[in-house]
């Protein structure tokens, strides 16, 4: 793990006069935004019992992270496929007391996440599956974080700083006020962040993408 204070060395050079408290913060917040935008930590979930009639799990994120997104979904051996919220046509995958919400259990087969920290699945299960829900999720540091994975100090440590100096840089009448270079240090942030999502997205391999929702 890489503390955020590794961070500082990078950043506090450029900002005399910053106090190193605002500068950890604006580390802190750029990794946050960094992980958000780029989904560049993917880890494996622990495994979940799904059990019969029950569709939503929380999710369970390692100490110093939040889950902000399944990446992918295994029931038992069965890859599952991911639902859009604005693509759920019928109110019983929301709704428990609706009629038809008992309807038709069986193996479930595709699954959504309502929010950053739950995961639904459907249909609804026709039996307990002992921990038969297998997931990969991206994460984010934690508000409450004092440190990050060393990925993102090895590969990312000039892309991340740069996101906090323009952090600062922004910063109405400090010694350190500079809003053309921090202009240039944003630009720069966003080109770092855009080669790790591409990174992400493609897993390190030449494969193309594709995606494929389906409506239920």
């Amino acid at each position: 793990m890489a503390s955020y204070e590794d961070f500082l060395s990078r950043v506090l050079i450029e900002v005399p006069g910053c106090a190193e408290v605002s500068a950890l913060l604006a580390v802190k917040d750029t990794c946050i935004e960094f992980c958000e935008k780029s989904l560049v930590l993917v880890k494996d979930h622990e495994p979940i019992t799904v059990y019969e009639g029950e569709v939503d799990y929380d999710l369970e994120a390692p100490s110093g992270y939040v889950v902000i997104k399944v990446m992918r979904a295994w029931m038992e051996n069965n890859r599952m496929e991911p639902m859009h919220p604005d693509i759920v046509r019928e109110a019983s995958v929301y709704n428990r007391l609706y009629n038809s919400f008992q309807a038709a259990p069986s193996l479930p087969m595709r699954y959504l996440q309502k929010s950053e920290r739950t995961i639904s699945v459907w249909p609804l299960p026709d039996k307990t599956y002992q921990n038969g829900l297998t997931l990969r999720v991206a994460l984010k540091p934690s508000r409450s974080s004092t440190a990050v994975e060393d990925v993102l100090f090895e590969d990312y440590a000039e892309t991340i700083a740069a996101g906090a100096l323009g952090r600062l840089m922004i910063s109405s009448g400090k010694p350190y006020t500079d809003l053309k270079l921090a202009a240039a240090r944003k630009a720069e942030f966003a080109a770092g962040l855009n080669v790790a999502r591409q990174r992400a997205g493609h897993g390190h391999t030449r494969s193309n993408l594709s995606v494929r929702m389906q409506r239920i």
